[in-house]
């Protein structure tokens, strides 16, 4: 009988001793039966690990160690993991990463349980870091644009042919937003389901929190998401092609004028590669107009600079058509 959840940690040049706290905070798992949890370690980093008797101390877990050949970077690793997995969900943690709560497994069950037809089930994260005064400050709530603290249905990740990409610290962004994309069905759990904490040993590049400011590497990332998006489905693709083409009106604006120029080249080179998408972006455009009178909204706040803007988008499709 295959195990419930595969909890899938991408070690990453991590040692015996720093994945003390990811597991020993499974093992420590209250109310669940264990032979329906599946660890999976992906030694993918370049040094592994050397002494796997250190783990004996977590007697009620099964941990299936994972070594490939080849260094991989800790998006390959989550990929190699879920070659592997077995469970019916699958859950991705870091070597920086814990279940918060030792009611977590249990309370994900139950859930799971209540909503059979769940692709996705959603818990809150626990964010530790260290301010530049060298205070420590926390932040919880539930974030769409991660997989920390998410159980994926792996049948659904199948059907959908969702795989991790490499696109540096906005790789967890992009995967969680193909996620949000096609779950048909994504249920709220009121757990603090993942912690991340801070230490000096561990490489925290597994699941890192990405800047929150627009950059060029996001916006790169929107159109690595528009292109695994028509992939997969085309009408999804043009809707969600139309909404970021609003939304970088309103993003573009927080950056300074002096900075834009290599903005504007990545959209237009997003706009170029997505082209035979932009009647279904004129359409949207006149949607939202029609729908959205308030005065703080673009076309209504500065009507004349909008107009613009949708102007240098139709001209850059025109010019790509030629």
């Amino acid at each position: 009988m295959n195990p419930h959840i595969s909890i899938i940690i991408a070690v990453n040049d991590a040692r015996e001793d720093d994945l003390a706290m990811p597991l020993s905070s499974i093992n420590n798992q209250l109310g669940v039966d264990f032979r329906d949890i599946e660890i999976i370690l992906v030694d993918g980093g370049r040094y592994r690990l050397t002494d796997l008797t250190a783990f004996r101390l977590f007697k009620n877990i099964r941990i299936d160690y994972q070594q490939p050949d080849n260094v991989l970077s800790w998006t390959e690793s989550f990929e190699w993991g879920l070659s592997v997995a077995h469970g019916d969900y699958v859950m991705f943690m870091g070597p920086d990463g814990l279940l918060n709560q030792t009611s977590v497994i249990q309370t994900f069950n139950t859930t799971a349980e209540q909503n059979p037809d769940a692709d996705v089930l959603t818990g809150l994260v626990l964010e530790q870091d260290i301010t530049r005064s060298r205070q420590t400050e926390y932040t919880i709530g539930e974030e769409l644009t991660t997989v920390r603290g998410r159980w994926l249905k792996r049948s659904f990740l199948n059907q959908f042919g969702l795989h991790w990409q490499d696109n540096g610290e906005y790789a967890d962004e992009l995967y969680s937003r193909l996620v949000n994309a096609f779950a048909r069905v994504d249920v709220s759990v009121n757990e603090i389901a993942y912690a991340r904490f801070v230490s000096r040993d561990v490489c925290g590049e597994v699941l890192a929190t990405a800047s929150r400011e627009m950059t060029v590497g996001w916006l790169t990332m929107i159109g690595d998401y528009l292109t695994a998006l028509q992939r997969v489905d085309q009408k999804t693709y043009e809707d969600e092609f139309a909404r970021e083409c609003v939304r970088y009106y309103t993003q573009q604006q927080r950056v300074l004028e002096s900075e834009r120029k290599p903005f504007a080249a990545v959209m237009q080179a997003i706009v170029e590669q997505n082209a035979n998408a932009w009647p279904r972006v004129q359409d949207f455009i006149a949607h939202v107009k029609l729908q959205d009178s308030s005065p703080e909204a673009p076309w209504n706040a500065n009507p004349q600079a909008f107009d613009q803007y949708v102007n240098w988008l139709n001209q850059v499709v025109v010019a790509a058509q030629q």
